[in-house]
């Protein structure tokens, strides 16, 4: 057993020994690409939602209203266009990613 495998061992054997970097400046940057990204969105969606206020679809009229008219249509191809409930799911994950992030980076 050599190299990292070797290190790991004896630094796990001696917690006095571990000795990590943070990253605090890396993990501080990825933050605010994060919150730029999640910006860019909602601005996205909110172009969405007036883009899909303004429309002449019946379905629309429902989805300030409904999350279920949101969902569905994703699930009726060609009836109704999904773009504004993709544009949620989009940015559900980007908030998952940045709360998981910030929750758990400690920048200190």
């Amino acid at each position: 057993m050599d190299g990292y495998d070797k290190l790991a061992a004896f630094m796990g054997d001696h917690h006095e020994m571990l000795i990590l970097r943070r990253f605090s400046t890396l993990n501080a940057k990825n933050l605010l690409y994060l919150q730029a990204e999640l910006v860019n969105l909602e601005a996205e969606l909110k172009n969405t939602v007036i883009s899909d206020r303004n429309s002449r679809d019946a379905e629309k009229e429902y989805f300030p209203y409904s999350v279920w008219h949101l969902k569905n249509s994703l699930q009726v191809p060609g009836k109704s266009d999904p773009t504004q409930w993709l544009k949620v799911l989009e940015i559900r994950q980007k908030l998952k990613e940045y709360s998981e992030y910030s929750l758990f980076t400690r920048l200190y």
